[in-house]
């Protein structure tokens, strides 16, 4: 079976359940290349599952996975490591190593992934950081690094590999507002610069629109709304309008309390 050379990243009729909890319930998505797809949706909704599927840590329960046209859950480990190279990933809490200062932290997968000499990885690490606006930082440990500065060694180190897809998990949680859209903002440029896909999983809204070319919205483990922001906004999906104005009449609350009473 093939994908569309067109397609970075296809799902195709992905189901994923966590023992009584069914998160994916046939979730089909494509991602073109240079697009900049935001997943939204509830917490637990099953946005960072997608993530994780389309790493290749997790498996799903039924349906397919690809990565241009390699189909993920069919790749031997070998072949995985391979892929995942060309895949970059900005997590939540910027998941840096507590026991490495800002250089070692972005020259990790470098060093543990590539033969390139340390004369090479030094400038790929000086010229990643410097895109950041982090190059003063490469002595510093992550405990002096403000929320703000740890996404931006985070955002460095996910582009080291020069990668063509980059995965963000919540790319802003924890940051104020202003600092929000400096890392917004950073995320567009540097996508765009480097040329790379991305996929970015958020319930911030402001920074959804920001960010995103398209939007795909989660909901009781399916995709009810894909579109462009601008078709998006425009909605007449009762579950997207309630969620976009955070109003508490409408379907979403109804559920909820439909699950409390049930438990």
């Amino acid at each position: 079976m093939t994908t569309p050379p067109s397609h970075i990243v296809e799902l195709r009729d992905v189901h994923m359940q966590f023992e009584e909890k069914k998160v994916l319930d046939g979730v089909s998505l494509t991602v073109e290349p240079l697009q900049r797809l935001v997943i939204m949706g509830q917490s637990g909704s099953g946005k960072s599952t997608i993530l994780r599927l389309i790493l290749g840590i997790l498996r799903p329960d039924a349906g397919s996975i690809f990565f241009k046209q390699f189909e993920i859950t069919r790749l031997t480990p070998r072949k995985l490591r391979q892929i995942r190279r060309h895949i970059g990933m900005v997590y939540q809490y910027s998941a840096l190593l507590s026991s490495r200062n800002v250089r070692d932290n972005v020259a990790l997968p470098l060093e543990e992934l590539t033969d390139k000499s340390a004369e090479e990885i030094e400038h790929i690490v000086d010229e990643k950081l410097r895109l950041v606006g982090m190059d003063d930082a490469k002595s510093m440990m992550p405990s002096e690094l403000s929320g703000g500065m740890r996404k931006r060694v985070s955002l460095a180190r996910a582009l080291v590999m020069e990668p063509e897809l980059i995965l963000f998990d919540e790319p802003t949680a924890g940051l104020d507002p202003v600092i929000s859209s400096v890392i917004d903002e950073l995320i567009i440029n540097l996508t765009e610069k480097s040329k790379v896909t991305s996929i970015i999983v958020t319930h911030e809204m402001e920074s959804a629109f920001r960010m995103g070319t398209r939007m795909a919205m989660l909901y009781q483990g399916k995709i009810i709304e894909d579109a462009e922001p601008e078709q998006f906004k425009r909605s007449t999906n009762p579950v997207v309008r309630q969620f976009l104005s955070g109003s508490i009449e409408g379907p979403i609350l109804e559920g909820s309390q439909d699950a409390i009473a049930t438990k």
